[in-house]
């Protein structure tokens, strides 16, 4: 097997029976087509790719697909294509099914920091006559589901390839049956998002990806191609697994937490967690767009409470009552309006309901226990009136008025965020005593 380039590389896609060629670098594609001087940009011709992947040979034999998110396009001789992922196999002397999958594997990188590695020991072999490692080795399997898809989940750590002082996290997803190419999408984005759920941070990634079908000769597992990710950031998180949630403490709850991060339900909240950093140096920066999505994640949870009780919310729902008999004695008097305002009046205040600012403040009172603790290891706590002010920041940036950010809206901000990780792993099944631990250990939004 010819020692694959799989950064900058030549090769050619296939269009019905004919070719279009390309140059690779740096990840973006640059296509030769027909049409040149004058004519170049004139001259047009369709590109398809009915599975939202095109397929081809590199120069040296290798088999090839990238992803375009489309199924066809008109492109002139300048066209370029920056597929964000796509997939080379692993042998040139072999032909593979390149249009579909059935296990794929993420190895290192962000995962490395989402587990504590034990101790690599290097012992003498008096009968070897030579140092030997020892590298303690775990694994673990859940049954779960990815969107509609049923799935064996496979967490292990194994030698690293390229460092004999280091172990990899392996995450493999095995499926009963074969998926299309396409769904490679699904399963990254499920596990990019849990990653940056773990780590507070967006810049996560894996140092290699590999793609496996079953063999029809033996049944065994064949590693047939390799996924190349086009990351928009330079570096991953660095942050360490010290203070990271990490998946031994995810325990049963994975298998929640991988349905609910796959839902795509129309019209439903299922999470909203956007605050992350963008990088390690970003964690401090307290931005308005960072407000306004720790506040939204923050509503998506009220979403899910069913139990905040209230004295003024019953007073409230009195207070419905009460008018909704006025309206309806209305609706048979001589002054009646139309059917259609009453319909009005009666969808405006389907939405009457406590202040956003109580229900906030209502529902740190619930998640208390983990406030506390919050409070004693690192001095964020909310009182109600912060709440307040931290709403009212809220509305007005997004009503477009200038404010500029003080101490009491930053301690909320971080305090709050604390809080939708506490109200959304618990909604995962999280145990109470797992997450009063993580807590402690400083591992929540940090």
């Amino acid at each position: 097997m010819i020692q694959r380039n799989t950064e900058n590389f030549t090769g050619f896609i296939i269009q019905d029976k004919g070719k279009i060629y390309f140059h690779a670098q740096d990840k973006i594609f640059y296509f030769i087509s027909e049409g040149v001087g004058i004519f170049a940009d004139v001259m047009k011709r369709d590109l398809k790719s009915p599975d939202h992947f095109l397929h081809g040979y590199t120069a040296d034999g290798y088999q090839l697909a990238l992803y375009t998110g489309y199924e066809e396009r008109k492109i002139s001789v300048n066209y370029k294509l920056r597929p964000g992922i796509y997939i080379v196999s692993r042998a040139n002397a072999c032909r593979y099914d390149m249009t579909k999958f059935q296990a794929i594997e993420f190895i290192g990188g962000t995962l490395n920091n989402l587990y504590e590695q034990t101790r690599i020991e290097t012992k003498y072999d008096d009968e070897q006559k030579s140092y030997i490692k020892t590298y303690p080795e775990s694994r673990k399997e859940y049954e779960l589901k990815i969107k509609d898809y049923d799935c064996k989940l496979i967490i292990w750590n194994t030698p690293s390839e390229t460092s004999p002082s280091k172990m990899d996290l392996v995450i493999r997803y095995e499926f009963p049956s074969e998926l299309l190419l396409a769904e490679i999408k699904l399963i990254y984005n499920v596990l990019i998002d849990i990653c940056r759920l773990l780590t507070n941070r967006k810049n996560v990634g894996f140092d290699a990806v590999r793609l496996f079908q079953v063999d029809e000769e033996t049944q065994k597992w064949l590693c047939f191609a390799d996924a190349f990710i086009d990351y928009k950031y330079n570096q991953f998180t660095n942050k360490s697994y010290r203070n990271n949630i990490l998946f031994d403490y995810l325990g049963d709850c994975i298998s929640n937490l991988h349905a609910v991060v796959s839902a795509d339900a129309e019209g439903k909240a299922t999470y909203l967690m956007d605050f992350y950093a963008d990088s390690d140096s970003d964690y401090a920066v307290l931005t308005d767009d960072k407000v306004k999505n720790i506040c939204s994640s923050i509503e998506c949870e009220l979403d899910f409470v069913k139990d905040l009780k209230d004295d003024e919310n019953e007073n409230l729902k009195e207070l419905i009552r009460q008018i909704k008999k006025v309206i309806k004695a209305h609706r048979k008097s001589e002054g009646k309006l139309e059917d259609k305002t009453y319909d009005m009046i009666g969808s405006s205040m389907s939405h009457w309901g406590m202040a956003n600012s109580r229900k906030i403040y209502l529902l740190y009172e619930k998640n208390k226990i983990f406030m506390d603790i919050l409070k004693t290891r690192t001095s964020l706590s909310c009182t109600e009136e912060d709440v307040i002010a931290f709403v009212k920041y809220r509305n007005d940036i997004t009503h477009g008025r200038y404010r500029t950010v003080d101490s009491v809206i930053a301690t909320a901000s971080y305090t709050l965020m604390a809080l939708a990780y506490s109200c959304f792993l618990t909604r995962m099944g999280m145990q109470e005593n797992e997450l009063k631990k993580l807590f402690e250990e400083d591992k929540i939004a940090s």
